[in-house]
């Protein structure tokens, strides 16, 4: 990325980015590289002097490249925006809505983030300014930090010296924007498909090492506890290091409406949830009383939580089957519509006749509030809220705006489903790359709980044997083995090693997929029942196999 935009992303001037952020950072690099050896000289002989010149190197390359990180971020932003942004700048031109109030109405819009800062941005040019649209589109492009954004922009400045019309302009940029954020929406899919391999090949690694602090303490007489600390610390850097990795680079596309109003799928969600936890504090209870390994207590403990999970995935299945609905409603409605003069409540009186699945229902009911003389956007809202999706939220809103203004129905209705529909098709392989995700952490945390305990198994096998051993006078363990260990400690561990990667895993899916992160509960609750089921199975196995008691 280029530094001119990194820097205009901080929305400071350069000498006061380095006056206040930069300085301050680098000069505490330098002191507290500076008290460390004052204090502690004992520590830093040897090599360890160069941890002492990489403090300030870590401060200095933190202020170079927070710049860069921040653009990044934005860039992620407005990307994630530009499908929205596109339809609406479409839908509304239509409209013959004046060149200047598009960008007025889009900062105006609470829905947008950064996009719609930079949309006031050329607004204000303009306005404030005296500035030509082309002359506030060139400014604004060269310092966004959004490529794809940057690119409409020019074009958009061309399309208005050259004296094209806006809404032949923008028709055309629907195709071309929105194979630009195919383009970024699957980029991003490859790249977390290319993490997750890294991520199993890290998670095998790491499977050895916690296999290795297990083993070879008996050996060597290390502190077992200790090692299986740092492999528990391992596993919880790698995931949390894979969560942030797939959050910065996944578009933000949430499947759930976004108006803040509760609908009755929300209310199933909240009812489940605390029916859930009062089974969790049940089984807790109740597994006082049960003869069984603490990982087995603790899979009962939460296996509560499969409801809550049980239903956020068939209210999330709702909201997808809708969304698959949608654009044959929308393109039937402004077909229907521009049939009867733009008469929005006629259209919809003919529709009710007709099936559109999942969707049948909530539209009779658009229909009795818009017959009802309610506000027309409120009941739009409610139709939104009803539905529970936050693609129809946005589309919806830009489909009233723009008849309303004058907009033809139908053209409009075609402009916006046919995004609708490119969207849709790029989130069905959103949901394939998590659906073969959550096979692969099925199987990993198979193998963590298979080759870990199996490793414990034996640990705990050679300890009783040799503390059984009647030694020589004058020989002590420690001249064949150090059976100095907590086994205990040990299992404890493993379990906080399982029950935390199947949280992070479960995560990982949801962050993939984009879903509520509710309904990763089920993925949670089985991936600790597989680690559950694999203890028992192994330290069966070892105990028939190597005849531990």
């Amino acid at each position: 990325m280029e530094l001119k935009k990194a820097i205009a992303s901080l929305n400071v001037p350069l000498p006061k980015y380095i006056k206040r952020f930069a300085l301050p950072i680098i000069i505490f690099g330098f002191i507290l590289s500076f008290l460390l050896y004052s204090l502690f000289p004992e520590l830093f002989m040897g090599s360890a002097k160069y941890i002492l010149l990489a403090v300030p190197a870590i401060c200095i390359t933190f202020v170079v490249m927070y710049p860069f990180s921040v653009a990044a971020a934005k860039a992620k932003d407005i990307d994630s925006d530009m499908h929205y942004f596109v339809t609406q700048m479409g839908a509304l031109a239509l409209a013959n809505t004046a060149r200047k109030e598009l960008f007025k109405m889009i900062s105006d819009d609470p829905n947008y983030h950064l996009i719609g800062e930079e949309c006031r941005k050329i607004y204000l040019l303009m306005d404030t300014w005296n500035l030509s649209l082309a002359d506030a589109c060139r400014f604004v492009a060269e310092r966004t930090p959004s490529v794809i954004f940057a690119d409409f922009l020019d074009r958009f400045a061309h399309a208005v010296q050259s004296g094209e019309k806006i809404e032949r302009f923008l028709g055309a940029e629907q195709d071309t924007v929105m194979r630009d954020y195919a383009t970024m929406y699957t980029g991003a899919l490859t790249s977390i498909d290319i993490v997750k391999e890294m991520f199993v090949s890290l998670i095998m690694s790491l499977i050895f090492l916690a296999s290795f602090s297990a083993i070879m303490p008996i050996i060597t007489g290390m502190d077992a506890t200790n090692l299986m600390l740092i492999s528990t610390f391992s596993f919880a850097v790698a995931d949390f290091s894979v969560i942030m990795f797939i959050r910065a680079k996944m578009p933000r596309d949430q499947i759930w409406q976004q108006l803040g109003i509760k609908s009755e799928s929300d209310r199933n969600l909240k009812r489940s949830i605390v029916f859930s936890l009062a089974g969790c504090l049940v089984a807790i209870v109740l597994v006082r009383f049960v003869i069984a390994p603490d990982v087995i207590k603790i899979a009962i403990i939460l296996t509560p939580l499969l409801y809550t999970g049980r239903i956020a995935a068939k209210e999330e299945a709702k909201i997808k089957r809708k969304d698959d609905n949608y654009p044959s409603f929308l393109r039937s409605l402004g077909s229907s519509a521009s049939a009867r003069g733009g008469m929005i409540g006629e259209a919809l009186k003919s529709l009710r006749m007709h099936d559109f699945g999942p969707l049948t229902k909530t539209i009779n009911r658009l229909y009795s509030r818009l017959v009802s003389r309610i506000n027309k956007l409120d009941a739009w809202n409610l139709f939104s809220v009803e539905t529970g999706s936050n693609l129809i939220q946005r589309f919806s809103v830009m489909f009233v705006e723009s008849t309303h203004l004058g907009g033809e129905a139908a053209t409009v209705g075609d402009m916006i489903a046919t995004n609708f529909n490119q969207i849709v098709r790029l989130r069905k392989l959103r949901y394939q790359s998590a659906s073969t995700m959550i096979g692969v952490f099925y199987g990993l945390t198979a193998g963590i709980g298979f080759t870990l305990y199996v490793s414990l198994g034996v640990v705990e096998l050679m300890q009783g044997m040799f503390e059984a051993v009647e030694l020589p006078p004058g020989m002590s363990m420690g001249m064949i083995l150090y059976t100095d260990i907590n086994i205990g400690v040990l299992y404890t561990l493993v379990t906080v090693i399982m029950v935390m990667h199947s949280l992070l895993s479960s995560l990982m899916i949801r962050f993939v997929d984009g879903g509520n992160l509710l309904n990763g509960t089920t993925h949670f609750v089985m991936m600790v029942w597989i680690g559950a089921i694999s203890a028992v199975v192994c330290k069966a196995s070892v105990s028939s196999l190597l005849g531990l008691g």
